[in-house]
């Protein structure tokens, strides 16, 4: 089998890389409303996992503003196991094939376009985010999910990014 190589980002939008455990399905015990699903990816194994109710809406709101690819342990499997109970479109969106280590392989698949990369906290290991001066790391809260996401907030936050990394294009130049 040939090696995986995600479709590119459009290059028009920022590219939103997301994680799935504690953002998309609530591992813990939840602060918002769930709702378990019993998913499968082309009927080769099966599990339950807890959606927040409103997982779908956030996700359509997100993917008004930018391009998103899956990062997580469920590689190519995200797409086909999560398309209908968040109503994703027919068309998977890309994955990156990678569970640890996110950071470089989200700086190589967004090739100097803005990111940002919503993940759990433990993702790293660390505890804290990496510090980064080239995209966005957004930590959400685990009983949460992407329902701690603001998503004015991020694009405002995007916009800053933009607004930067053009002045230093400038001043650089």
């Amino acid at each position: 089998m040939a090696k995986y190589t995600a479709r590119p980002p459009r290059g028009d939008r920022p590219v939103l890389v997301l994680g799935i455990s504690d953002v998309v399905v609530i591992e813990g015990e939840p602060a918002v409303p769930v709702s378990t699903h019993h998913l499968s990816a082309w009927g080769r194994w099966v599990r339950d996992v807890a959606i927040p109710d409103a997982a779908a809406q956030r996700l359509h709101e997100l993917a008004e503003h930018f391009d998103i690819v899956w990062a997580s342990e469920w590689g190519h499997n995200a797409h086909t196991a999560f398309r209908e109970p968040l109503e994703l479109p027919e068309e998977p969106w890309p994955f990156l094939p990678v569970q640890f280590d996110k950071l470089a392989h989200i700086r190589r698949y967004a090739d100097g376009l803005p990111w940002i990369w919503v993940d759990d906290p433990l993702v790293d290991l660390s505890g804290e985010p990496p510090r980064c001066d080239d995209g966005i790391v957004v930590r959400v809260d685990p009983a949460a999910g992407i329902l701690s996401l603001d998503v004015d907030e991020l694009l405002t936050k995007t916009r800053e990014l933009v607004e930067r990394r053009a002045e230093e294009d400038e001043e650089n130049a």
